[in-house]
């Protein structure tokens, strides 16, 4: 199977080599997303100890990065492609977090071996940090649905005091993460751990256009705004409708912020 290198430098924390992944054509290839993920990662290094989670992994750049933190004994990955899984395997192997790190199959946190059931079951109440950097988007709802599993499963999981590095990019717009922490009474908001400037959202690739026609949608059926900002004035906000309408008007993509949250359970 061909298979694509990408070669990601990380911050110091995280060692002075850069992160090799391999990645099969058609699987899911490290974003923008996940690049912020990464610098969370290694801004709260101090907080990343002991057992962790990853996931939604992809190709295994987050779990990887973890494991190379003195403090972290062991991360369990979890993916639905089966492609992403191999690949995050062969790339552990590559960058020398083997014997820290393993990768199973699965549906959000629903394994689909039982080996891998058995895996995560022995995760059950004693993980110390989850990471999530769940697609940008889905093509139903307001897009916002993955990050939802996320939470809602993470309590059974963590430990009290548990940490969930949680991907949110800023259009969701603070309404959204302040419902998402209703998802599951017990969680605090603990800042934001890294962030870009604003960033344009780029609609030259398909799946981000399609977000913001989704999120479009949910706007028209009435549901929260969503928080981009203009690409001629960033200091002015612009909804999703209005997002979708200057962009085809003008092959101007929104402004928005690609950032990881903390949030802390407290049992």
């Amino acid at each position: 199977m061909a298979q694509d290198l990408t070669e990601i430098p990380v911050p110091p924390a995280l060692g002075p080599d850069p992160i090799r992944i391999r990645h099969p054509q058609g699987a899911f290839v490290p974003t923008p997303a996940s690049r912020i993920a990464l610098k969370a990662v290694a801004a709260h290094a101090a907080r990343f100890r002991g057992r962790g989670l990853d996931w939604g992994s992809g190709s295994g750049l987050l779990a990887i990065a973890a494991a190379r933190l003195a403090g972290v004994e062991e991360v369990l990955g979890l993916e639905l492609d089966p492609r992403g899984v191999a690949a995050a395997r062969e790339n552990a192997r590559r960058n020398g977090a083997a014997d820290k790190v393993r990768f199973i199959e699965s549906d959000a946190y629903d394994p689909v071996s039982e080996e891998g059931r058995r895996a995560l079951a022995g995760f059950e109440g004693s993980t110390d940090f989850l990471i999530a950097n769940p697609p940008s988007s889905s093509p139903v709802g307001d897009g916002f649905a993955m990050r939802r599993v996320v939470v809602r499963g993470a309590v059974r999981y963590l430990r009290p005091g548990g940490l969930l590095l949680l991907s949110v990019s800023s259009q969701y717009g603070e309404e959204r993460v302040a419902e998402l922490l209703g998802e599951a009474p017990g969680f605090r908001h603990d800042g934001v751990g890294a962030s870009t400037d604003l960033v344009p959202f780029d609609m030259r690739r398909p799946d981000l256009r399609r977000d913001v026609e989704t999120y479009a949608r949910e706007e028209e059926r009435g549901g929260l705004t969503y928080a981009f900002r203009n690409p001629r004035n960033p200091e002015t906000p612009m909804t999703a409708i209005e997002a979708w309408t200057h962009f085809h008007a003008t092959g101007k993509s929104p402004l928005s912020r690609w950032q990881s949250h903390l949030l802390v359970w407290g049992g």
